[in-house]
This record gives C-alpha cells, structure tokens and sequence, in this order.
C-alpha cells in the first residue's frame, strides 16, 4: 500500500531546526539540504511514515530540553506538522 505524501512548507528556520534536532531520513534530509541557503519558505514532499516518525523525533528532542526558546520553537513546529499530517495540508496561510 503506497503511503500518502504530504507537501510541508519550512521556513529557514524550521529548516535548521529539523536538520539540527529531528534526525530526518535520508530523503528529507536532502531536501531539506538542497534549500538550507534559502532564506525563502521552501516545500518539502514528506510520506506520511517518515512525517511521522520526524514528529517523534523532534518530541524526543523537545522532552529532552529544560526549556528555552528553541524548545518552544520545536513545539510550535511540531504543532504545525502534526496539523499537515492530520489534514494533509502543510502550506502556510496566505493573506
């Protein structure tokens, strides 16, 4: 059975963040590459599976911190993930 695929669009610093506490699989983690010197919003073709385990991931990641900025910012990002993956939308809102 194939596995739904799903578009995220990552700002540069979601990017970062992703590469530096998500441990993405290989195919995530050369997108997310491909694009880390853009400063613009970048979209990013993530399978439901592999979305799902970077979710883990960077919860993993996020309990493992004693709080800060970056854990809030990790937060925020997996709210957002978990919202493309339940609604199968990752794009930003636009005015």
């Amino acid at each position: 059975m194939a596995r739904q695929a799903i578009e995220i669009e990552f700002t540069a610093e979601e990017r970062a963040l992703i590469l530096k506490y998500g441990y993405p699989f290989e195919g995530i983690e050369t997108s997310l590459k491909a694009c880390q010197d853009s400063e613009e919003i970048e979209a990013i073709t993530i399978d439901s599976f592999e979305l799902e385990r970077l979710i883990g991931d960077l919860s993993i990641s996020i309990n493992d911190m004693k709080g800060g900025s970056v854990q809030h910012e990790l937060l925020e990002l997996c709210d957002r993930l978990e919202a493309a993956e339940r609604y199968g939308n990752g794009r930003f809102d636009r005015i």
